[in-house]
């Protein structure tokens, strides 16, 4: 984004390079963060994790495809990963992750709006879910990981599109 003065701000070109690059690191961070959850959840956290799959069933069910409908998927996308932090019980785990989710937040939006047109994060948060509940940190492992592969997949779709449309400007 480059700010301009007066005019707000614009995206100027879009890296998904550098996306790319933190979804890898988001990969690392998110297979430690299941793998730990196996072991340190208390039930109260597994049953928030099943409450946040019951809230992703019921806006899959009733959506719209509005752009609310895909804010609040994001949310709930986004709160998972919060959950399953939490869950972990590593502070420094937590505050990486943070700061990793944070700077993914465009690519994200991107991803939800202009290319998950299959919606595949339901199916791919409930395999993570299912794993950390059964305590499997092997499936939990390989879940967290299919999951992050499918949006740099995403981000490959993104890159084409992105190119495309500068072509057309």
């Amino acid at each position: 984004m480059v700010g301009q003065r007066n005019l707000g701000y614009t995206v100027s070109d879009l890296d998904i390079t550098a996306f790319c690059n933190l979804l890898v690191v988001r990969e690392a961070l998110d297979v430690c963060a299941a793998r730990l959850a196996c072991a340190t959840a208390t039930e109260e956290d597994l049953d928030r994790l099943r409450g946040v799959i019951a809230q992703m069933v019921e806006l899959k069910e009733s959506a719209k495809d509005t752009p609310s409908d895909a804010a609040r998927n994001l949310d709930l996308g986004l709160y998972i990963h919060r959950v399953i932090l939490e869950a972990a019980r590593n502070d420094a785990l937590t505050r990486l992750s943070e700061q990793v989710y944070q700077q993914l937040r465009l690519a994200l939006w991107l991803e939800v709006l202009w290319v998950d047109l299959e919606h595949t994060d339901l199916d791919e948060h409930r395999a993570i879910a299912d794993a950390i509940c059964a305590r499997d940190p092997e499936a939990a492992e390989a879940a967290a990981r299919a999951h992050v592969q499918s949006s740099l997949k995403n981000m490959s779709k993104l890159q084409r599109i992105w190119a495309h449309r500068r072509t057309i400007d």
